[in-house]
């Protein structure tokens, strides 16, 4: 063991955060292009979904006379802009671990470290 090793302690932490709520107008989703044809709550979120979010900015440019510029905009949820947190773990717990291993540029996914052992704990999701 001729080489410099090197050690680090590794912590994982979850942050959920969301934009501000945005009312759906279902009238004028029926008069949109296609057409919102529902009446439940899963029918609505299927045809969001499926219509709204698969193409959000061709949703946005077809129906935006009809649902009107800002607000569809906004329904497509378009270069959101800010999300607020609302949970983050970092108070509360962490995930942490070792590793051991040499600092090496080429692993920028990973903080560029080269970690050859570590004793994170596997298989948790």
């Amino acid at each position: 063991m001729s080489e410099k090793i090197y050690i680090r302690k590794v912590e994982r932490y979850t942050v959920w955060q969301a934009t501000e709520p945005v009312e759906i107008d279902v009238e004028k989703l029926r008069q949109c292009d296609p057409p919102y044809e529902g009446d439940s709550n899963e029918e609505l979120w299927e045809y969001l979904t499926n219509h709204v979010y698969s193409d959000p900015e061709g949703w946005d440019m077809t129906n935006q006379d009809v649902y009107g510029e800002d607000e569809s905009w906004k329904l497509s949820m378009q270069d959101v802009e800010y999300l607020e947190p609302y949970t983050d773990t970092r108070m509360d717990w962490e995930d942490s671990w070792f590793e051991m291993g040499v600092p090496d540029p080429q692993y920028i996914r990973v903080g560029s470290f080269n970690p050859m052992f570590d004793n994170m704990p596997k298989n948790q999701w």
